[in-house]
This record gives structure tokens, sequence and C-alpha cells, in this order.
């Protein structure tokens, strides 16, 4: 990984979010937590009737445990209410909004556990679809399921069991699936962020770009490939905050110190 071409793609990518109409709040590398520009996966964050509210992740790997004392620290500093983690392992890349408030999904299998469902739930105070991953390549949800805001899922069915893909049409809120294929979810085409009409593309994914067109969306392409050797894309590298708009990203001056 090349830490001056990582910057300057984050860069991009910052001016890409803006010129989408996202608000960005920075949050600052943690050093020595390496991960941490991947601002997804530490918390949950979730605005409910005013309220700024956080659930710290638990992720399944000790070596983030740092981040995770650096970012309640300063998710309370930015005005959130901060919420330990759950018992059971969940980590924020396994977790997908449905639309209209109807509830969440849940990728579980390799970094997140089923258990944290009903966790979930009694914090969102609404529904969580538990889906399984067998694919050890696509091991969090949003490397294998993009959902759009008017319910539209986008899916590599290769990456779930055939018990989650039947769970997944029957989920209330899922107007409809359409398949990706697993070479395109393999290289990020479904690592995706929607702001608007617009959708950026963290890879170079042609069906998922077509699907997007067809779908009256702006499909967006940005350059992420240094982000892909550490295994992250777009929605890894933003947190957005549910119900409220607003997109968290991690600071692009401490990027520098990351590969330093």
């Amino acid at each position: 990984m090349n830490w001056r071409h990582a910057r300057a793609q984050h860069q991009a990518y910052r001016r890409a979010l803006l010129e989408a109409g996202a608000e960005l709040i920075s949050l600052p590398f943690v050093h020595g937590a390496y991960d941490s520009v991947f601002a997804k996966d530490n918390a949950l964050l979730h605005s409910q009737r005013g309220r700024m509210r956080a659930l710290l992740a638990s992720p399944v790997h000790g070596e983030r445990q740092q981040e995770q004392r650096a970012r309640a620290r300063v998710l309370d500093t930015l005005g959130f209410e901060v919420f330990s983690p759950p018992s059971a392992h969940f980590e924020g890349g396994d977790l997908a909004m449905l639309p209209q408030a109807s509830g969440a999904l849940l990728g579980y299998g390799q970094r997140s556990s089923a258990r944290a469902a009903m966790m979930l739930e009694v914090f969102l105070d609404a529904p969580v679809t538990p889906l399984e991953l067998r694919d050890p390549h696509l091991y969090h949800l949003d490397t294998a399921l993009h959902v759009l805001s008017d319910g539209t899922v986008l899916v590599c069915e290769e990456a779930f069991t055939p018990e989650a893909l039947r769970t997944l049409a029957r989920t209330e809120g899922v107007n409809r699936v359409l398949r990706v294929p697993y070479e395109e979810a393999l290289v990020f085409g479904l690592n995706l962020v929607e702001v608007g009409n617009t959708v950026l593309v963290g890879a170079r994914a042609p069906r998922v770009m077509s699907l997007l067109r067809a779908l009256g969306r702006r499909p967006v392409e940005v350059r992420l490939d240094q982000f892909h050797l550490a295994g992250g894309s777009a929605a890894c590298l933003v947190s957005r905050i549910h119900h409220a708009g607003r997109v968290a990203t991690s600071d692009t001056t401490a990027m520098r110190s990351t590969f330093a």
C-alpha cells in the first residue's frame, strides 16, 4: 500500500461525498489502530427524536479494542450518547438499514454473531433480521449486499446460505432483490454509499453501474484501490448517522500517519 496514493484517494473521495451533498464529520485517526480508517466498523450511529446515539461495536479481533476506547471518547465529545457494546460480537460493516425505519439486516458468520440481533433491536427499536454469510472473502454484509433507499437490494447470492436468501426475499422493507455477479462483489462492487440520487462506487463494477442507472441513480466511480488492499472500500470508510443524513469519516490528515 502506498500511503501517498491512499491519502490522495481519500481526499478525492471526501470531495465526491461533499459534491453529492453529504455533510462530513471527521473522526481522528487512532495511532496504533490502523483499521480505524474504516470508520463504519466501530459503532452504529443513530439519531432518534433529536438524540444522537452511538452503539459501540464489539469486534471479534482484539487489536481493534484500542480503537473502540478512543472512538468512545471522541463520539462523547461530539455530543453522542455512547452505549456500551453488545456482549455478542458485532461490527458495523455487518449492518444494513432498511428504508422507512422498517428495521435492519444483520450479516453474521465470521465477524458478527446472530445473537447480536436482539441487542440491536433494543437499540434501534426496530426489527433486525439475521442473514448468514458463508463466503470467507465476503466477510462483512456490506461487501455482499447493498440496500438502496427505495428498498431495492443488490445482492451477491453466492455470499449467503440458501435460507438467508429466502429470508431476505420475504423481509419487510425489501421491495425487490437484484443479483450482482460474484466477481464484482469480490472487488468491492457492492460496498456502496448512497447520497441522494448519487451512488458512490469505489470499484470497477459494470453490472452494478448498469443496474444503478436502470434504477434512475447516478453512479459515480471513485478510485479506492489502495483501501482494497487493506480490505475495505467506499462504505467501509464512512459511518452514516442513520435518520440524520450525515456521514462520518476518518480524518485525512490523521490518515497520513496510517501509512507513514
